[in-house]
């Protein structure tokens, strides 16, 4: 453990075999549930696949800002988004005082165009964006994509044990899931900034839980402790960071908790970041599994469906047009 922050070894979870299963839920309703975010050792993701996306976010952000610009985040919120293009106005820790210091390139779930919410422009149902003139850019993004999806599918089902399911208690949920992939640029300071100003303002995730590949070279990222002090998230090698989001919290009638972060870049060098959001479908009714509540603790939550809630939150923190 580091700062407080638990080390799980998915080695088990990796077999597919139950008893495999049982051993991490056992972990991720234990320290994980009690500190909201965990170093991955043993993932499964291939040590040269992450390097390799590494390199591909720096091909991708030394790119002249004209060519950026081609494929500028679109109201489907794909594409690549600006230096201070986003404010974390709609968040559970309230709002920024300025924008982030922060430029990206994102890529979501693929939606069938004969869809019925592609059709009507719902719950950000649209086409990705791709640069044209990075050669090998698109299959380094999906085959590392595809690798991260695999890996989400089987905590999902140590998730499903560790809320008091069986592995598949969850299943119908994540039919069509919810992703975001995010390449992250922090840009290198020149000079000292204030103390309200920052690479990504404190907020906790909207989703359900995200893994995230970090940097090898600059910290930066910082997460509230369960005794409501900041603390660093250190590059630590050959792991990845898994944090819930508050999706899972609602669903677990916070037995899980969604930990507020941020991200402060105050080094004369850019940092790069490329988190992995996993979340229900977007039609999903999130509230309080049956699993989760007692009489004792009733339901904290009232139902609500992801996809509504997580359109508010986007539009108001990156101005987006209307997408419902």
């Amino acid at each position: 453990m580091l700062d407080n922050i638990p080390t799980i070894d998915l080695k088990p979870l990796l077999t597919d075999n139950l008893d495999g299963i049982v051993e991490i839920s056992n972990q991720l309703k234990s320290d994980f549930a009690k500190h909201g975010f965990a170093y991955l050792v043993n993932h499964g993701i291939k040590k040269d696949l992450i390097e390799t996306v590494f390199k591909e976010a720096h091909r991708f952000h030394s790119l002249p800002l004209e060519e950026k610009l081609k494929i500028k985040h679109n109201d489907a919120f794909r594409g690549y988004l600006p230096n201070k293009s986003s404010q974390i106005k709609m968040s559970t820790e309230g709002i920024a005082a300025k924008p982030n210091l922060i430029d990206s390139f994102t890529i979501m779930f693929e939606v069938d165009e004969n869809h019925p919410d592609y059709k009507e422009c719902l719950y950000f149902a649209g086409p990705n964006q791709w640069p044209d003139n990075l050669p090998g850019f698109k299959e380094v993004i999906c085959q590392y994509r595809n690798a991260m999806m695999q890996l989400s599918y089987k905590l999902v089902h140590a998730f499903s044990l560790a809320l008091g399911m069986d592995m598949h208690g969850l299943d119908k949920m994540f039919v069509d899931p919810t992703y975001f992939l995010r390449l992250q640029h922090y840009p290198a300071q020149v000079e000292n900034f204030s103390e309200d100003q920052f690479g990504l303002a404190p907020h906790t995730d909207a989703g359900f839980m995200t893994i995230l590949a970090q940097d090898p070279v600059i910290e930066g990222l910082k997460i509230k402790s369960i005794d409501d002090q900041w603390i660093n998230v250190p590059y630590v090698p050959d792991t990845l960071v898994l944090n819930a989001g508050y999706m899972l919290q609602r669903l677990s009638n916070d037995k899980f908790r969604a930990v507020p972060h941020s991200v402060i870049n105050k080094s004369s060098q850019d940092r790069y970041s490329v988190p992995f959001f996993f979340d229900t479908n977007m039609h999903a009714v999130i509230e309080p599994l049956k699993s989760c509540t007692t009489s004792e603790s009733p339901a904290k939550y009232p139902p609500i469906m992801y996809g509504e809630y997580l359109v508010d939150r986007l539009q108001g923190n990156y101005g987006l047009g209307k997408r419902r």
